[in-house]
């Protein structure tokens, strides 16, 4: 019986572009035990799912992750006699433990792979995954994102928007106006803008999401708005961000984990890129818009806050945005 091991430790969108591999390597050894090594703070988003035997977790923020959790891993997967191995992640740390874990065929880039892959081209995530599966054989094509929700998740978002005075049947728009990296964030008045048009041209309910962390810009956000906005930051965890996400119409977003989740639940996508890489990471599929102005300094190489202008974000204008959403509005109008 093969035994697999997938490993990809960063953080939440990168997490949810894994899952078409994931699905892919089922398809294939639909017998085999899989497992997947992935960093505890975003476990979550692979609950539920059907193609997964193991979830295991790795604590990337441990005091003693360069030590005894790295131990703790390592024991834990040599425990499960692991045939084949494939680093998504290819860092030299993820290269690490798949070669301890030791198994015998190990996909990656790095020299302690058994079968080396290289990224020659600028293409998206979930086809550099893909990359390394099929250099073992395994065949795979459908880049769809995949988030399963428990119907009782589905549930607890229904009550939720219930009890906040949402109405079912009216359009709901949710916003997503933070994001890991500040320099990616659009500015809280332009999302406002938007806010106040759609309420006052589609009489729609405006929902703006934040995680713990972006409570104050959500409500900054809502405070803007001369049209009601109902705020949800703070206390969703990520399953249930998920299922209250799956229930809007349409997600306006800037290149966050959540625009991943987004797309991985069917909710259709405006998608606002500044510094981070579109070609690599945005929303797949005609039921996703993405708004990006071409600067000589996108995708931005550093990762850092010493963007004095920040001109990428600041170009995206209100009109151009709105012009995106009536479109996708459009789309759902003619599928209906």
């Amino acid at each position: 019986m093969k035994n697999i091991l997938l490993i990809r430790l960063s953080s939440l969108g990168d997490v949810v572009l894994t899952t078409p591999a994931i699905r892919a390597v089922r398809a294939h050894f639909p017998d085999a035990y899989i497992a997947m090594l992935v960093a505890k703070q975003s476990a979550d988003v692979l609950r539920e799912n059907p193609h997964l035997n193991e979830i295991i977790t790795f604590d990337r923020f441990a005091k003693d992750k360069d030590t005894g959790e790295m131990l703790r891993i390592i024991r834990h997967l040599r425990e499960r006699k692991f045939t084949t191995a494939i680093d998504l992640q290819r860092k030299f740390r993820t290269e690490l433990l798949m070669y301890f874990s030791g198994a015998a065929e190990r996909v990656g880039q790095g020299r302690l792979c058994t079968v080396r892959v290289q990224e020659r081209v600028n293409k998206h995530a979930t086809a550099h995954y893909f990359d390394l599966l099929h250099a073992v054989g395994i065949p795979a094509a459908d880049q769809q994102l995949e988030l399963f929700l428990a119907e009782s998740e589905r549930i607890d978002a229904a009550e939720r928007f219930d009890t906040a005075g949402i109405c079912e049947t009216a359009l709901k728009v949710g916003f997503f106006p933070g994001a890991g990296w500040k320099l990616r964030e659009w500015m809280p008045e332009r999302f406002a803008a938007i806010g106040d048009r759609l309420v006052s041209e589609f009489n729609a309910n405006v929902l703006v999401f934040g995680g713990p962390k972006e409570s104050e810009l959500v409500q900054t956000v809502v405070n803007l708005m001369d049209a009601p906005a109902t705020p949800f930051a703070g206390n969703l965890q990520i399953r249930q961000l998920a299922a209250c996400i799956e229930q809007c119409d349409l997600f306006l977003t800037n290149d966050t984990g959540p625009m991943h989740i987004a797309a991985a639940v069917g909710t259709p996508t405006v998608s606002l890129f500044g510094p981070g890489n579109h070609i690599r990471f945005q929303p797949l599929g005609a039921m996703h818009e993405i708004i990006r102005h071409d600067v000589p300094c996108s995708p931005c190489k550093q990762f850092t806050d010493k963007c004095k202008d920040n001109i990428c974000m600041k170009g995206i204008t209100v009109d151009e945005v709105w012009q995106s959403i009536s479109r996708a509005l459009g789309k759902l109008s003619d599928a209906i």
